[in-house]
């Protein structure tokens, strides 16, 4: 039975796994105006494997959603090599998101149920015309655990009625929709999520990265690159892993004190994983 297939939606794997973000390389072949963990410069473009495995080895007694990205993914050149490495592990759920360029590039990942394979392919919405980033339809509804991302951008709420047809391609169990980030110039809510929830993200965002370029651990993918405030970054060790995985790595930052970000309420994970937290 395949590992992804037995569970029936994304969110139960959201439920029951903790995700990390590998980023494999910043490298990225678009420039989404929303997106502030890219360079258009071609780099870092083969995982080590040694360091990929070393890695993995630290993370081999947790049940993870290894999430493969950067940058774009599909620009690896050995990303089926670092895709085998992560399912030898059945703790490990092996993820791909993708701007379509891994569809090109390496179509059969498509095929591979226990591949949870994400495609961020509309960049943004206008008035006379949906952005593409890649020239592929959407992701149909599928039972191989293929989705599609689709990020509500200002330019969403005010131009998707303008286009029924392609709401109707996205309105099904494969679509997820994803909120705009407050890392974004065009972004101006102000509204942030309480601090009870603020904290709990903090003790364990929702999605804390591990950078294959410089090779430490990073609190949070929202702080990553291109911005203004950079997140805290961590050494590698398994220690340090150990300490991540069971939420007493990471403190409540200044960063965190002044998040925008959507934050899930009462935490990402079950309760039980903040007990810490709520005892503090």
């Amino acid at each position: 039975m395949h590992l992804i297939n037995s569970m029936k939606t994304f969110q139960e794997i959201q439920d029951n796994y903790l995700a990390i973000d590998f980023f494999l390389s910043m490298s990225c072949n678009k420039n989404c105006h929303y997106c502030t963990s890219y360079t258009l410069e071609m780099r870092n473009l083969t995982v080590d494997m040694d360091f990929l495995k070393q890695t993995l080895g630290y993370l081999k007694e947790y049940k993870i959603r290894v999430n493969l990205l950067g940058g774009e993914p599909g620009l690896i050149k050995n990303l089926r090599e670092v895709i085998d490495e992560v399912k030898k592990n059945p703790n490990h759920i092996c993820s791909v998101l993708s701007n379509s360029f891994v569809r090109k590039r390496y179509p059969e990942i498509l095929e591979d149920k226990d591949i949870l394979y994400v495609e961020h392919n509309i960049l943004d919405w206008y008035e006379k015309e949906v952005t593409k980033l890649g020239n592929f339809d959407y992701i149909p509804e599928n039972d191989f655990n293929n989705y599609n991302v689709v990020v509500r951008t200002p330019n969403f709420y005010k131009y998707k009625d303008k286009y029924p047809e392609v709401i109707e391609k996205l309105d099904h169990k494969n679509t997820m929709w994803k909120a705009f980030n407050g890392r974004s110039p065009e972004f101006t809510d102000v509204i942030q999520a309480a601090e009870i929830d603020r904290k709990m993200c903090a003790s364990f965002p929702m999605v804390p990265v591990i950078d294959f370029e410089k090779r430490h651990i990073v609190h949070c993918s929202k702080k990553f690159a291109n911005n203004k405030e950079l997140s805290k970054t961590f050494d590698l060790t398994q220690e340090n892993v150990d300490k991540m995985m069971n939420f007493r790595l990471f403190k409540y930052e200044n960063y965190c004190k002044t998040c925008t970000e959507w934050v899930q309420p009462k935490g990402h994970f079950p309760m039980s994983k903040y007990v810490r937290l709520l005892n503090e």
